[in-house]
């Protein structure tokens, strides 16, 4: 058996879960062997295996196997421990130095003591002079005091190499609490070779703790609007990917079905009879055996659970719809779970600017673009938006199909005004014989257009509507005519030529019964 070095190359990235390719060369004599890859992912669904490639060889079958192997601490141990070997070496030169230096001193304490000794039989029989006793005494005392200078110098660096080893024993023990057994994969590959001869391996499977959301920046402009799809790319899989060749594809690997219906039953509710009370040394066994129960249903559902230049990907549809980006280049995405963001494309869409305005509930003009889709679908994400440029705010789009108009980029429209007055309110009689009043409105809608170009906008406003007969709301005159009528509400459509107002005026009665209290309050 030999044990090869297969890293990875390729991944493609579903909407959750991924495909890993990895790739390994070796040369293998004739006969049946036997290939190690080591180290798979915990995640990797042991179904889906696949073996390819290249060399004078038969693929017999492949097996994979669980087994558990201690990860690579956080941080490097190697260092640390040879940095405490080199400490440690020092400390002990350290510690030598001071135990000669110490000897060197009861050396001397022991010179100036025989020399006392000795010096008193001398000076008594006139053989020594005394002045070569003042100068022994201050020659030893020189000495000594230079030897206490190097220990309290010695004693202060072993006191700086043994902080310095505490923390570093401090670091190693950090470190070797972040080392731990994980399950991982490892697949034995059994091979015919034909004849002596180099072997390229490509292995591929199948592994969950991977996917990607789509966002959106979304550049408005005059008539154009560019957008931006980039993939959030999650990796959880505890397999860093490093330089690989990175795809992405808009497909899930989750299973999807065809679900039949079944039939949808009605009848008349019939009340179950209520069991009788049981008694009370035994409801706590009942509630316990539910407890149990939910419990056990509870696990089966955890069971289940400067200005560089940009490239971009080259969007690929397949047969079933699906998009695939291949991303330019290699791109490198670790294990952390943190999202790591992945342009896919930079597309350019037909728009239009649309103004708005509520004369009921807004005192301002708002504008929005609408955009038209291309010809592919845009996921669910979340939309930072862009006039010109200028960061205007962030949004939500649902699914877009191709080709399919939607709006975005609500903003105040600075270079249209529009202005509601009320014109008439009168309140009068409908025959005293009936017995009934009536009210009388007319408003006016002034919209002014300071912009440079013919906008379109959209004006909506309300009157009241009543659902009683004894109350009836009459439209009397409109101009211009609105497009849609509904409940009261009245909506306008219009073009106003750049620099140019246009006026809306309309009149409308409200009748009802003396005595009556309309609720709310009319105006």
């Amino acid at each position: 058996m030999k044990e090869i070095n297969a890293d990875i190359t390729q991944v493609l990235v579903y909407r959750s879960g991924a495909r890993v390719v990895r790739t390994g060369k070796t040369e293998l004599p004739k006969g049946e062997q036997v290939v190690k890859i080591a180290g798979i992912s915990q995640y990797a669904q042991t179904d889906s295996f696949r073996v390819k490639g290249k060399g004078k060889a038969l693929l017999r079958g492949v097996e994979v196997k669980r087994v558990r192997k201690e990860s690579e601490p956080e941080g490097n141990l190697g260092e640390l421990t040879k940095k405490l070997r080199t400490l440690e070496k020092k400390r002990a030169n350290i510690e030598d130095s001071l135990r000669l230096h110490e000897k060197r001193i009861e050396g001397l304490n022991s010179i100036s003591t025989q020399f006392g000794e000795e010096f008193g039989k001398w000076f008594a029989v006139g053989e020594t002079p005394m002045e070569v006793y003042t100068e022994m005494d201050s020659s030893l005392v020189a000495i000594v005091r230079s030897v206490h200078d190097t220990l309290r110098r010695l004693n202060k660096e072993l006191e700086e190499v043994n902080t310095e080893i505490s923390v570093i024993e401090s670091n190693i023990e950090r470190v070797r609490s972040t080392q731990r057994v994980v399950p991982v994969f490892d697949a034995y590959l059994s091979l015919d070779v034909k004849e002596s001869s180099p072997i390229e391996i490509e292995l591929s499977y199948q592994v969950i703790g991977a996917s990607w959301e789509p966002v959106y920046d979304v550049d408005i402009g005059a008539g154009k609007t560019t957008v931006k799809r980039i993939a959030q790319v999650y990796n959880t899989t505890f397999e860093d990917w490093k330089d690989v060749s990175l795809t992405i594809s808009t497909a899930s690997a989750r299973k999807v079905e065809a679900i039949e219906p079944s039939p949808y039953y009605i009848d008349i509710y019939r009340p179950e009879p209520m069991p009788p009370p049981a008694p009370l040394a035994v409801r706590p066994k009942a509630m316990r055996e539910d407890k149990e129960a939910e419990m056990e249903i509870m696990d089966e559902y955890i069971d289940e659970t400067a200005e560089i230049e940009q490239v971009y990907a080259t969007p690929t549809e397949t047969l079933g719809g699906t998009t695939v980006y291949e991303i330019p280049g290699t791109v490198s995405v670790e294990s952390t779970g943190e999202p790591q963001p992945v342009t896919l494309t930079l597309e350019e869409f037909d728009s239009r600017r649309l103004y708005f305005w509520n004369a009921t509930d807004m005192a301002a003009v708002v504008a929005q673009d609408e955009i038209t889709n291309g010809d592919s679908v845009l996921l669910p994400g979340n939309v930072k938006v862009y006039a010109a440029g200028d960061f205007i705010g962030e949004t939500y789009t649902d699914l877009i199909a191709p080709r399919e108009k939607f709006r975005l980029g609500t903003r105040a429209a600075y270079d249209v005004k529009a202005e509601k007055k009320l014109i008439l309110k009168d309140t009068e009689k409908a025959g005293l014989t009936r017995g009934k009043q009536r009210r009388e409105y007319v408003y006016t809608l002034l919209v002014t257009s300071f912009s440079k170009e013919d906008i379109d906008i959209k004006v909506v406003d309300r009157i009241p509507y009543s659902e009683s007969e004894k109350v009836s709301v009459e439209t009397t005159e409109v101009n211009p005519q609105p497009k849609k009528v509904e409940l009261g509400i009245l909506e306008w459509e219009m073009t106003i030529p750049a620099g140019e107002k246009t006026e809306i005026t309309y009149r409308y009665e409200v009748e009802w019964e003396k005595g009556l209290r309309i609720r709310p309050p009319l105006p």
